[in-house]
């Protein structure tokens, strides 16, 4: 994975120097640069992460833990990293009132994922006290 770091933030590099150069005679190649970057980059991470995240979810299912929390926060760590890509190229085009927005809209995605987890929770709570 350290070779994989290298490359995408070398790519990092690559391509800000790019933006920062295209954004000088058209800010809107600017902003394609960055969004297609950004797409390639958490493209190229998912292909790295995604063996890893197989094995511990077979892990979990071999020690019968219950893989529904598993996906949950795969889901809320899928949401965030989003929000956070989208809020940023709303950033770099300008709108920063778009991008908090979208972090409020993640935020609140990832409230109304975890409901049933604190339902569970309280459920649980409320059966010790009984």
């Amino acid at each position: 994975m350290t070779e994989a770091l290298f490359k995408i933030l070398a790519l990092c590099l690559v391509v800000a120097a790019f933006s920062v150069m295209a954004r000088q005679s058209n800010s809107e190649y600017a902003l394609f640069i960055s969004v297609a970057a950004g797409v390639c980059i958490t493209l190229m991470i998912v292909r790295y992460i995604s063996e890893p995240l197989m094995d511990i979810r077979q892990k979990l299912e071999e020690y019968g833990a219950q893989s529904e929390y598993f996906k949950v926060a795969l889901k809320a760590v899928g949401i965030g990293y989003v929000t956070s890509f989208i809020a940023d190229a709303c950033r770099d085009s300008g709108q920063t009132s778009l991008a908090t927005k979208a972090e409020l809209a993640g935020k609140c995605a990832i409230f109304l994922l975890s409901v049933p987890l604190i339902t569970a929770v309280l459920e649980i709570a409320v059966g010790f006290v009984k």
